[in-house]
């Protein structure tokens, strides 16, 4: 675990991020890691000296096995999970389609893929859990949990793909709609996520219209290092390197 804003902690390997959202002695999951990091969740609460007990919710950007595999084990032990309307066929295990990229669709033998895409396998992102229910949100709620986070559907890697505002801190945690890694190579900077992990790569890109407005001057993304910046100009940095 790590610090990366007051009362904010990112959780995860090198090639995936969530994040855990302190208030008071209570808090909310930002996506729920792979399907083995329970460990390493608990080691994160006692870290940050927040009880399981006091997890006010995971609030899923979506429900890839990387950021919802911890989230039937959490509900399970009394944790509200909140996805997208959209989402929710995905996360409960009912969504009839192609759920995510597979191995087949990735170049192993690259350096790159490996070195960051390993770690996700070593906690579990092979293997992806669901929920029996889910609670859902719409776009433009704010949550009722730690961080009050607005809801921006942002859909294109998933249907229900949503981004959170949290205005208060200053921060918008991006999901795959942005992100700072290039998971096939070696970039490090605010872009698409490559397209074969996209359901729809142009929409995805059109969400991105949704959040240029945002004040907030740090991008936590789901792969990839803190960016410290505007949603505008992240955007506009996507935009030019995908031109």
């Amino acid at each position: 675990m790590r610090q990366v804003a007051d009362n904010v902690f990112a959780i995860g390997t090198r090639g995936h991020n969530f994040y855990l959202i302190k208030e008071g002695d209570e808090g909310t999951l930002i996506d729920a890691g792979c399907s083995k990091e329970w460990p390493k969740l608990m080691r994160a609460l006692r870290e940050a000296d927040v009880r399981l007990e006091s997890l006010r919710g995971v609030v899923a950007t979506h429900a890839h096995a990387d950021h919802f595999g911890l989230a039937k084990k959490a509900q399970d032990r009394g944790v509200q999970v909140l996805v997208h309307t959209d989402e929710e066929t995905r996360a409960t295990g009912n969504y009839a389609g192609r759920f995510s990229a597979t191995s087949k669709d990735l170049t192993y033998f690259s350096f790159h893929t490996l070195r960051n895409m390993l770690p996700m396998v070593f906690a579990g992102v092979m293997n992806p859990t669901f929920t029996d229910i889910v609670d859902t949100f719409e776009d433009g709620e704010r949550l009722d949990v730690p961080g009050r986070p607005v809801a921006y559907h942002t859909p294109g890697h998933t249907e229900g793909h949503t981004m959170f505002h949290c205005a208060d801190m200053g921060i918008l945690f991006s999901g795959d709609g942005i992100v700072t890694m290039d998971l096939l190579g070696s970039s490090k900077h605010p872009q698409q996520i490559a397209e074969v992990f996209d359901l729809d790569h142009a929409q995805a890109m059109t969400s991105l219209d949704r959040i240029t407005h945002l004040e907030a001057d740090l991008i936590l993304p789901g792969h990839g290092l803190p960016w410290h910046g505007s949603p505008a100009d992240a955007v506009a940095e996507v935009r030019r390197g995908s031109a």
